[in-house]
């Protein structure tokens, strides 16, 4: 059955804003709210899959949360569990003669469920979780509501992996950049066109240069051409340098400076740049 006028005009308010959620929260929040406005139901609920084949209340309408989270919905255990299951939309029109229908939540509840449509979100063909909306006060729900929320259950799909895909890739690089800052030595890591990608404090004190200089890392560093050649060499070398050593002068001052080097190599297996890993032995030699 073709969706209507006011079906799509639902699809595209929610899709307008879905892309530009930043937390899952706020993501599932506005789409529960958006959709149990639309539809003028009593309630509706969003469920993530978790580990142990549990499914976890993340946002609701109609029910506090608090509440909902008391009881433990599982894959294959009710409705929501059947959608999860064998990730299929879901319309029951008479949920007390539903085999599927989990009861005890309206006994705890006090909430009368009268009807139900439910969808799986999913990506790459994966379940991530369910949408559930429950007694439509104006009308029956009809197949346009299912079909519609079968859609958009594959683009919130989408929209939660990216999230969650940001997220990881902000805690690396927010791990990565507390180790460095802990680093005892230098480190310094350059792309393929001599650009600085990152430099640790350690690194700009051996060096003595003021951070946030030249994007041209080997440019900025034309008071030490003994250290530019060492970047040189590491980025000339298709494999790791360890252990070596090299004596520089910087403003007059001579140092030794021992180093490894490696290059930088993406998931395609494709070098995109250049990292060194240095100190100042200076005083080591000198002992």
């Amino acid at each position: 059955m073709v969706m209507g006028l006011f079906h799509f005009q639902i699809m595209y308010d929610v899709l307008h804003d879905l892309h530009f959620k930043h937390s899952e929260e706020e993501l599932l929040d506005f789409v529960v709210s958006k959709l149990s406005e639309a539809f003028n139901s009593e309630g509706g609920t969003i469920f993530i899959l978790k580990e142990g084949n549990r499914l976890y209340p993340a946002a609701s309408h109609g029910a506090a949360l608090e509440e909902l989270r008391k009881n433990r919905f599982e894959v294959g255990k009710g409705v929501v569990g059947w959608v999860v299951e064998y990730m299929q939309p879901v319309k029951v029109e008479n949920p007390a003669n539903d085999p599927r229908f989990y009861k005890e939540i309206d006994l705890m509840t006090g909430f009368k469920t009268k009807s139900i449509i439910a969808a799986p979100i999913t990506s790459k063909n994966k379940p991530l979780g369910v949408l559930e909306f429950l007694n439509r006060r104006d009308r029956p729900f009809v197949i346009q509501d299912l079909e519609l929320i079968s859609m958009l259950g594959r683009e919130i799909g989408i929209a939660l992996e990216n999230i969650r895909l940001i997220r990881e890739l902000e805690l690396q690089q927010i791990f990565s950049r507390a180790v460095s800052k802990s680093l005892s030595a230098g480190l310094v890591t350059i792309d393929m066109e001599d650009n600085l990608v990152s430099i640790n404090p350690r690194a700009c004190s051996i060096l003595e240069i003021e951070p946030g200089g030249d994007k041209n890392f080997i440019k900025s560093l034309s008071k030490c051409p003994e250290f530019i050649k060492v970047l040189k060499k590491v980025k000339s070398s298709d494999d790791p340098i360890m252990r070596s050593q090299v004596e520089i002068k910087i403003d007059g001052k001579d140092k030794v400076i021992g180093y490894s080097g490696m290059p930088v190599i993406n998931n395609e297996n494709a070098r995109i740049g250049s990292a060194i890993l240095f100190q100042d032995i200076t005083k080591l030699k000198g002992a």
